[in-house]
């Protein structure tokens, strides 16, 4: 049986859902309408897991940033929306 390769976005999501409040999952609202975090909770949590990224990585990684905020749809709203983003940021 062939070992699964994990990949730098299953990396990421292990890590949000790790620094997320006990009982997340990968299809967890973070922020909005239904989610587990309001505004100063999102803050913690973005402050913490830039942190874990940035052992994680060895490079710095800033997510609440004008480019987040810009949006038209929040990287905050989900797991897997985070992951796409921080993955993103990851791969420039």
């Amino acid at each position: 049986m062939p070992l699964k390769t994990v990949t730098r976005r299953d990396r990421v999501v292990a890590m949000i859902i790790e620094t997320l409040p006990p009982g997340a999952t990968g299809g967890s609202t973070i922020f909005g309408p239904g989610g587990m975090l309001d505004s100063l909770g999102l803050v913690s949590f973005l402050a913490d897991l830039e942190y874990k990224l940035s052992e994680e990585f060895d490079r710095a990684v800033v997510l609440a940033s004008e480019q987040a905020m810009s949006r038209s749809r929040s990287p905050f709203r989900d797991v897997a929306a985070l992951a796409a983003y921080i993955t993103e940021l990851l791969e420039k």
